[in-house]
């Protein structure tokens, strides 16, 4: 938990110092008290002149407010029970979402990371409907080239995926040019670490800026959470939207008049969801051709140049010697990178094992890998990972050596963190292990082979 009062932080806040800061007088119309929990919801309160209290509290994103001012004892109760995760605070008094019922905006309108219905219905069409329409084309009308179903399954939804993307951020854009403005200030600005877990992989910490800041329409209070109309990612730019965004800026915000709490500090697309849209299109693109001239040509292009018809291996252990020379060169600037990042002291948070089902040789299988989640604190800003070695995908496969790695980090120690200066979210326990030689050696084994069955050197 955090409070903050008139902008002091308190990051260790016990119910004495709620109760002295709302006995302190005098307090003027701009003053507020915030207490912030440890993810993104909050509770706040602010003074009015009559000496009551407007209070408002921020649940996953969405914000409710008392439907009537209250006073400083029942503020108090509020806040000392939130502090200490009692839920009765709930009942202290009535609340409601800002969002009123009969709003002109409709919820498939709000700015969201999540695709709206209609992009969903147009991908699952693309990957269930267009084969049954080339397949009633290609019998009836015209004659499709050879695999072009095949790499369609493969590509055509994720294009469609693509434009639906960029059709969906050029719709929000035009709504929000016409949004009204309002001054607001920025209430919070700091680093979050959000936790995920893909299927049959371990947990990932990626840091994340997160940006609060509060703003009045028609004497109501409403707090925003979105930056802009696309979705800030962390990575490299983390330190450059905090600097951009201190607590206590003054912000120009652009609010959904029919539902403000619907607002936007940057109401333009931003120039990387474009050019990322166009980098898929491409990649996609090249992906199918590719794909279709290997489905189509390829084998038959290859084999008259290769002796006994050994085209297959040929191509298999040349394809091997490329990734594994991609994966030594991969190596070699991993290991010159990380030896040049900058030292700071960090302290284990939490270490531990976690284990998830991960197929291996066509059967599943429990993977188990060890939990070492650290904080650092790079620019004033604290910064969580699970990274232990920069080369390292944590992965150890039995309980005993995910145990053994966890056990060299036990939790509440200090450990030396390895960041990158131009990403900080990105940092190890320790260095990369050195260049894998051992790769190279695999690459030319298989170029070897490849040559050898090509019957060349015959």
């Amino acid at each position: 938990m955090k409070l903050s009062v008139g902008g002091t932080v308190n990051s260790d806040p016990q119910n004495e110092d709620i109760e002295r800061a709302i006995d302190a007088r005098p307090q003027g119309a701009d003053w507020h008290i915030h207490l912030q929990s440890n993810g993104d919801d909050h509770i706040e309160a602010s003074a009015r002149p009559d000496g009551s209290y407007r209070v408002a509290f921020v649940d996953q994103g969405r914000r409710f407010h008392a439907t009537r001012p209250v006073d400083a004892d029942t503020v108090k109760t509020i806040l000392v029970e939130y502090l200490n995760d009692d839920t009765d605070w709930r009942t202290e008094c009535r609340f409601v979402p800002d969002r009123a019922k009969g709003s002109r905006s409709k919820g498939s309108q709000r700015i969201s990371s999540e695709p709206p219905t209609w992009a969903v219905m147009v991908v699952a069409g693309a990957f269930f409907v267009a084969p049954l329409i080339f397949v009633l084309v290609d019998h009836q009308f015209v004659r499709l080239p050879s695999g072009f179903g095949i790499v369609w399954l493969v590509a055509g939804p994720m294009v469609v995926m693509a434009l639906a993307m960029l059709a969906n951020k050029m719709i929000q854009a035009r709504r929000a040019s016409v949004w009204p403005q309002a001054v607001g200030r920025i209430t919070k600005s700091a680093v979050v670490a959000t936790r995920h877990q893909k299927s049959g992989e371990a947990t990932e910490v990626t840091n994340v800026p997160a940006i609060e800041y509060e703003f009045s329409v028609k004497g109501s209070r409403f707090t925003g959470t979105r930056l802009s109309l696309g979705e800030d990612t962390g990575g490299a730019n983390t330190e450059a939207t905090l600097a951009h965004y201190p607590v206590g800026a003054a912000v120009l915000v652009y609010y959904d008049p029919g539902d403000p709490g619907n607002c936007v500090l940057e109401r333009e697309i931003p120039k990387d969801v474009p050019r990322g849209c166009a980098m898929i299109l491409a990649f996609l693109a090249a992906v199918g051709f590719g794909g279709y001239w290997l489905v189509v040509h390829f084998l038959t292009f290859i084999e008259p140049y290769v002796q006994d018809g050994r085209g297959k291996s040929v191509v298999g252990f040349t394809a091997g010697g490329l990734v594994a020379l991609a994966l030594f060169f991969g190596s070699r600037f991993q290991a010159k990178t990380g030896a040049m990042w900058p030292v700071v002291p960090g302290k284990v948070m939490q270490s531990g094992t976690e284990s998830y089902r991960s197929r291996v040789n066509r059967s599943t299988v429990t993977v188990y890998a060890p939990v070492v989640e650290y904080a650092y604190v790079i620019n004033g800003h604290e910064y969580r990972s699970r990274q232990i070695q920069l080369d390292d995908d944590g992965d150890r496969g039995s309980r005993d050596d995910a145990q053994e790695v966890a056990s060299r980090y036990p939790e509440g120690c200090d450990v030396e963190v390895h960041y990158d200066p131009s990403n900080p979210s990105h940092a190890a326990l320790e260095r990369p292990a050195g260049t894998a030689w051992y790769l190279l050696a695999i690459a030319l084994v298989c170029f070897g082979v490849a040559i050898y069955a090509s019957g060349l050197l015959r």
